[in-house]
């Protein structure tokens, strides 16, 4: 365990990396270019800022703790090996534990600033992942993954490898089942001023509804009260007498628009999630009033967990992309 002073000496790098001491004393990375900012804690390499020009896209939630072994409410919660209930604990574990600063690069030309995060199997790991995610058989679950956060000065990269490091000959004993999913919170205006372009035509598991498959008949997803949908497949096409439509989120109150873009081969399904009023209330770590002004569109692995044999590896990337005007 690294002391602040320590990780300073080891990856401060003039005015594009500092690290600094962030909420209840836990350390975090501040990254910077001319025009874009973005923090993230080593606890759970949990982004909780990311700025253009002065301008915040993620939510926060006020009432958000920042402990040892328990998540961040708000920014960017990785959610792996696990979404959701399941034979672990819920959403899995990446998002509580620290993980180790592996890498650190500037590249002054393109004015973007990386941070490599590594993260492997481990005591606490071990005690918490002991089984298969789908089945609940006991499983050896041997990984090494790296998450990789890129700032540009006008948008920000996610990318998450992970290989399964176990040596054992190929068995349905050593085979690592994953799911993954950036639970991404953004800051809105109003969740009124704001709705979801790209969505028309999916098909999508309605948790609100008994999981049921229902098929989007909007071009304009909007909130208007608890929202907790698992979109599938969701690959964006041109369809005739139609323009190419991407994965967007528009806030006419702000008069902003947020481009997704992510490799549809590897995570194919989009969550949209709002708790609404009376969940809201319900849970400790947010604000009563706070499901006003945020809304999750978190791109994942989901229904169809990953299934990685010994020395295989996954690869997947995550860009969000911001714009300071409407599509409109």
């Amino acid at each position: 365990m690294y002391t602040l002073e320590q990780l300073q000496s080891l990856w401060n790098k003039g005015k594009y990396i500092q690290v600094l001491k962030g909420n209840n004393d836990l350390s975090k990375l501040v990254l910077k270019t001319s025009t874009s900012s973005c923090e993230i804690y080593i606890h759970g390499a949990h982004i909780t800022s990311f700025k253009t020009n002065s301008v915040e896209h993620l939510f926060m939630s006020e009432k958000s703790g920042f402990q040892d072994m328990k998540a961040i409410r708000g920014g960017v919660p990785l959610i792996w090996p696990q979404f959701g209930n399941g034979k672990i604990q819920t959403h899995g574990f990446a998002r509580n534990c620290d993980w180790e600063i592996h890498k650190a690069l500037v590249d002054e030309k393109t004015q973007s600033v990386q941070i490599e995060f590594l993260l492997r199997n481990n005591e606490y790991s071990e005690k918490v992942w002991n089984c298969n995610i789908t089945s609940g058989k006991e499983t050896i679950n041997n990984f090494h993954t790296i998450y990789r956060v890129t700032l540009h000065p006008d948008f920000l990269d996610l990318e998450f490898d992970v290989k399964n490091t176990s040596t054992s000959p190929s068995s349905n004993d050593n085979i690592l089942e994953f799911q993954l999913a950036f639970h991404t919170y953004y800051q809105i205006s109003n969740i009124e001023n704001v709705y979801v372009l790209g969505l028309d035509g999916r098909e999508y598991i309605d948790k609100m509804n008994g999981h049921k498959i229902t098929k989007e008949v909007n071009d304009k997803v909007q909130i208007s009260n608890e929202t907790d949908r698992v979109y599938l497949n969701v690959v964006p096409t041109q369809s005739i007498g139609k323009n190419y439509q991407p994965l967007q989120l528009i806030d006419n109150g702000s008069k902003t628009s947020i481009t997704l873009t992510y490799d549809y081969q590897s995570m194919p399904d989009v969550v949209v999630w709002n708790p609404w009023i009376e969940k809201s209330k319900k849970m400790e770590d947010f604000g009563d009033n706070e499901y006003q002004n945020m809304i999750c569109i978190e791109i994942g692995t989901i229904n169809t967990p990953v299934k990685l044999s010994p020395n295989q590896s996954f690869q997947t990337k995550h860009s969000i992309l911001p714009s300071n005007k409407s599509s409109l």
